[in-house]
């Protein structure tokens, strides 16, 4: 199957509950590793954030809505054969990790100058 010819559909409140999560945890982490740089925070207020705002369940309901609109399309053996081959911490971060560092790296250079 190609994945580029195929659509997945989820109900537009269900987006917007995924999006609003995105949008939640990347606005925090943003302004948690700012205070960070300054030394206004620590890994205490990761720790806080997640366990406060309850992310691991959040994430967990905003990862079924995906998962179960693509199982819908590609079929539960597909998703779940994704789903397994997704790399977890504390493993070897992904390729892609080291795509966006170096990505943020070239950035930062730019802006130093």
């Amino acid at each position: 199957m190609n994945s580029g010819e195929s659509t997945v559909n989820v109900p537009l409140d269900r987006a917007i509950e995924v999006a609003r999560l995105l949008e939640c945890l990347t606005l925090s982490i943003d302004r948690i590793g700012s205070r960070m740089a300054d030394g206004e925070a620590d890994a205490e207020a990761v720790d806080r954030f997640i366990t406060e705002w309850l992310i691991g369940p959040q994430a967990s309901r905003a990862r079924f809505v995906l998962w179960d609109a693509i199982s819908q399309v590609i079929g539960e053996e597909a998703m779940e054969a994704i789903a397994e081959a997704v790399p977890s911490f504390p493993g070897r971060p992904p390729d892609e990790v080291r795509r966006i560092r170096q990505e943020l790296s070239a950035w930062q250079k730019a802006l130093d100058g």
